[in-house]
C-alpha cells in the first residue's frame, strides 16, 4: 500500500503543483499578454505610463539582480510585470 510514504507522496505533489503553476504563468504571459499588449485599452487599463510603472521600468531595466528587482517580480502587479 505504502510504496513511497507521505514524505515521498508531498514531494511528488509540491512537484506536480510547480510544474502546472510554471506552465500556467507561461502561457497567460504568451498567449494572453504577447497577444492583448498592442490594444490600446489593456494599455490604459494597466496604466503603462502611470509614475509608478515608470518606477518599475526604471528598476527592472538595471543589469544583474537586486534585492529590489526580487521584491517588485515578487509583490509587484503581475499582468504590468510580464
Amino acid at each position: 500500500k505504502e510504496a513511497f510514504g507521505l514524505f515521498f507522496a508531498a514531494v511528488y505533489a509540491c512537484g506536480i503543483c510547480l510544474f502546472m503553476k510554471l506552465l500556467a504563468c507561461a502561457l497567460q504571459q504568451k498567449v494572453i499578454g504577447e497577444g492583448m499588449s498592442h490594444l490600446v485599452s489593456v494599455r490604459q487599463a494597466v496604466q503603462i505610463n502611470s509614475d509608478f510603472m515608470r518606477t518599475f521600468k526604471l528598476l527592472l531595466s538595471d543589469k544583474g539582480v537586486s534585492r529590489q528587482k526580487v521584491a517588485l517580480l515578487c509583490g509587484g502587479p503581475d499582468w504590468p510585470t510580464s
